[in-house]
C-alpha cells in the first residue's frame, strides 16, 4: 500500500491532476433576503479539441466527458431555474439565468452540421439531467450575433463564429427534484460529504423561494503562460430564502444554516483541494457566530465589499455537524432599496386574440450612457411585423447602432430580434413591436390549450465597469476564492439581465366540442337501434290477458312486490272468515229448535 501511495504522489507530482473547489456565499440582500450562492468547480487537466479521445477520468464526470467527445462542444452553458430574480430589489446575481431551461452551446470549428449536434447535444442532456430539453431542437434554436460572447480562451481549433453557437431556451420547464438529484450526482463526493450534504431536495424545494441549478463548461489556460489547455466544469446553485418566514416576524431576519437547509456543516470533501464559506458582511449590522476564521476587502472603486471567511476543513475538528448562525442587533426596516443602475422589464400588450404587442422598458439609473444588446426570441406562431418596432427614449424616438432581424418561418424557426443600443444617462428607454396570432393545427396544442403559451424571457446584455450591486468573478479563474483574495488583473463586468416571460393566449378551438359531437351521436345511434332491431328481429303474436310474457323489470316485480301483496291479501281473507262462521253458529241452533218443536206437535197429534 505505501509503495501505491508513493507512486500516486510520484505521477500527481509529474503530471497535472484533476483539481476540485466547493464554495459557498452567502449574502444579505437589501430586501431583507438571503442568497445562497453554491460553487463547484472541477478542474481536468485535459485538451477539449481532444474530447473524443478522453480515456481516463478522475474527477471529472465521465458522461458529460464523453458527451463533449461525441459531439465536439467547445463552450456549454446549462440553467434550470425556477422563479424569477428580483433585479430591483435583490441587485445582480452571480451568475444570471432566465425562468425556465435555457441552453448556450459552441461547437468545435471541425463540425459540419451544427444543427444535427445541436439536436444530439440537447436529447443526451435531456437524458442526463432528467429534463425535457430534447425540445429544443433545430427549430427553437438561434443565433445571437452580439449578445454572447465566448468565455474560454481562444485560438487555434478554436470558433469564435456565431454559426457554430446555438441559443435556445424552454420557459415551462423549472427545476425540481428529478434534476436536483442527476446533478449531484455529478459532483466527486455526490452528496455524501462536503458542502454538498445542505442540498437536501425537499428543504431546497419547499423553502426557497428563487431556485436556479447552471452547468457550465469552457477551456481554460493550464498555466499563465497559456501553454497548455485545460477543461473547467463549474456546477452552481443559487437559492434565495426569506429568513422572516422562520422567524415568524416581519422585521426580524435573523438566519442559520440548519434553519435554512435542515442540516449543519460537517467535514469538507475529501476531494476537495480547498472548502471555504464566504459571507458578505459589508452591510454590517449582524454578528455570525462563531467567528470568521479571517476578514478579506476585496474590490475598486464603489465595489469594495468584505467577506467573513470559514475554512470547511478546519470549521469541524472533530467531524460533528456545526451550525453557522447570525444574529442582527436592530430589526430590519423595510424602506427604499437603491435600485442598480441597469433594470428591465417586459410585458404583452393589446387585447382579443389576433393581434398583441411586446413592450420592453429598460431603465439606465447610471451617471454615463450604457451600451445595451437587447435580444429577443419569439415563437414562430406570433407573427412579428419588423415595420411597427418603435424605440424611443424619454418619448423621443432613438435609431439603434445596429439591427439584427431574422424572421421566423411556420415550424421550422423562430422570430430572432437584436438590437444594439446606447441608452442615455438617467434614461428609461421603450422598445416595442406588433405581431399577430396564428392558428395552429389541432394537434399542435397541448393537453392544457386554455392556459396559454410560453414566450421566453429577453436577454439585455451590457457592460458596467463601477458595479456595486454585483459579485463579479475573474475570466481566467471562475472560482469564488481567486475573485475574493486572488488578486485577479480582470475581472468580467459583462452582466446578462433576462426579463420576465409573457403567457400569451392563442385563438383556441372548442376541443370538448368533438367529445360532445361523439356522446350526441351515440346516444342517437343507441336509441335508434334497439326499435329497429326489435322491429326487424322479433315475430308479433297474439297472446290472451294474462298470459304474456313479462320481462325482467316484471318478473322482479312479482318475486317481490307480487308476493307481499299475496300474503296481505291471505291475511285479510283469514280475518274475515271466523265472523261468517260464528253467524252460521248461532243460525243453525234456533232452526233445530223450531224443528224439534214442531216435531213434538206432531207427536201430541198422532197420540189423540
Amino acid at each position: 500500500m505505501l509503495r501505491i501511495f508513493l507512486l500516486l504522489v510520484l505521477v500527481c507530482g509529474n503530471i497535472s491532476c484533476d483539481k476540485f473547489t466547493e464554495e459557498l456565499l452567502l449574502t444579505p440582500l437589501q430586501s431583507g433576503h438571503l442568497n445562497t450562492h453554491f460553487k463547484f468547480t472541477t478542474l481536468y487537466p485535459a485538451d477539449i479539441r481532444e474530447s473524443s479521445q478522453w480515456t481516463h477520468y478522475d474527477l471529472f464526470p465521465r458522461p458529460l466527458g464523453e458527451l463533449l467527445g461525441v459531439y465536439q462542444v467547445q463552450e456549454l452553458s446549462l440553467s434550470l431555474t425556477q422563479g424569477q430574480w428580483r433585479y430591483g430589489s435583490w441587485g445582480y446575481p452571480v451568475e444570471s439565468s432566465p425562468p425556465g431551461a435555457m441552453i448556450l452551446a459552441r461547437f468545435l470549428p471541425s463540425v459540419e452540421d451544427v444543427d444535427r449536434n445541436w439536436e444530439g447535444l440537447t436529447n443526451a442532456l435531456a437524458g442526463l439531467l432528467c429534463a425535457s430539453l430534447n425540445k429544443l431542437d433545430r427549430t427553437q434554436g438561434v443565433q445571437p450575433v452580439h449578445s454572447f460572447h465566448p468565455a474560454g480562451i481562444i485560438g487555434n481549433n478554436f470558433t469564435t463564429s456565431t454559426s457554430h453557437m446555438r441559443y435556445g431556451l424552454l420557459p415551462k420547464e423549472n427545476v425540481c427534484t428529478e434534476n436536483l438529484t442527476p446533478w449531484k450526482k455529478l459532483l466527486p463526493c455526490k452528496a455524501k460529504r462536503g458542502l454538498s450534504i445542505l442540498l437536501n431536495s425537499g428543504v431546497v424545494q419547499k423553502h426557497s423561494s428563487y431556485q436556479a441549478l447552471i452547468l457550465k463548461i469552457r477551456p481554460v489556460c493550464q498555466s499563465p503562460a497559456c501553454d497548455s489547455v485545460s477543461t473547467e466544469l463549474t456546477q452552481s446553485i443559487s437559492l434565495v430564502f426569506d429568513p422572516a418566514v422562520y422567524n415568524g416576524q416581519a422585521d426580524k431576519t435573523d438566519w442559520n444554516l440548519k434553519h435554512l437547509f435542515g442540516i449543519g456543516v460537517g467535514t469538507a470533501c475529501p476531494m476537495a483541494d480547498t472548502s471555504h464559506i464566504f459571507v458578505d458582511i459589508s452591510s454590517g449590522g449582524f454578528q455570525l457566530h462563531p467567528v470568521p476564521d479571517r476578514e478579506v476587502m476585496t474590490g475598486a472603486g464603489r465595489n469594495v465589499k468584505t467577506y467573513g471567511v470559514y475554512d470547511v476543513k478546519t470549521f469541524s475538528p472533530d467531524g460533528r455537524i456545526k451550525n453557522l448562525s447570525a444574529r442582527h442587533s436592530k430589526p430590519h426596516i423595510y424602506g427604499i432599496v437603491h435600485s442598480p443602475a441597469l433594470t428591465a422589464t417586459r410585458y404583452l400588450t393589446g387585447a382579443g386574440q389576433e393581434h398583441g404587442g411586446i413592450r420592453a422598458t429598460i431603465k439606465n439609473m447610471a451617471r454615463e450612457p450604457i451600451t445595451v444588446v437587447y435580444l429577443d426570441v419569439v415563437p414562430w406562431f406570433l407573427r412579428l411585423y419588423l415595420h411597427t418596432l418603435k424605440i424611443t427614449v424619454d418619448n423621443e424616438p432613438l435609431q439603434p447602432i445596429h439591427t439584427h432581424y431574422i424572421p421566423g418561418v411556420d415550424r421550422s424557426r423562430p422570430y430572432h430580434l437584436e438590437l444594439v443600443m446606447k441608452l442615455p444617462a438617467r434614461s428609461t428607454t421603450v422598445i416595442s413591436i406588433q405581431f399577430e396570432h396564428s392558428m395552429l393545427r389541432w394537434v399542435e396544442y397541448p393537453p392544457d390549450a386554455n392556459h396559454g403559451f410560453y414566450v421566453g424571457s429577453a436577454t439585455i446584455t451590457a457592460r458596467i465597469k463601477d458595479n456595486p450591486n454585483a459579485t463579479l468573478l475573474a475570466p481566467e479563474d471562475s472560482t469564488l476564492s481567486y475573485a475574493i483574495w486572488g488578486n485577479p488583473p480582470t475581472v468580467d463586468t459583462v452582466i446578462h439581465i433576462f426579463t420576465e416571460i409573457l403567457l400569451v393566449s392563442l385563438p383556441t378551438p372548442d376541443f370538448s366540442m368533438p367529445y360532445n359531437v361523439i356522446c350526441l351521436a351515440c346516444t342517437v345511434a343507441a336509441l335508434a337501434f334497439g326499435p329497429i332491431h326489435n322491429i326487424t328481429t322479433k315475430s308479433l303474436v297474439l297472446v290472451q290477458a294474462g298470459q304474456e310474457e313479462k320481462g325482467i323489470l316484471g318478473k322482479i316485480f312479482d318475486k317481490t312486490v307480487g308476493k307481499v301483496l299475496e300474503k296481505i291479501k291471505a291475511l285479510k281473507g283469514k280475518k274475515a272468515v271466523p265472523k261468517e262462521d260464528t253467524q252460521d253458529v248461532d243460525n243453525v241452533p234456533t232452526d233445530q229448535n223450531e224443528d224439534s218443536d214442531d216435531v213434538q206437535e206432531e207427536d201430541i197429534e198422532d197420540e189423540d
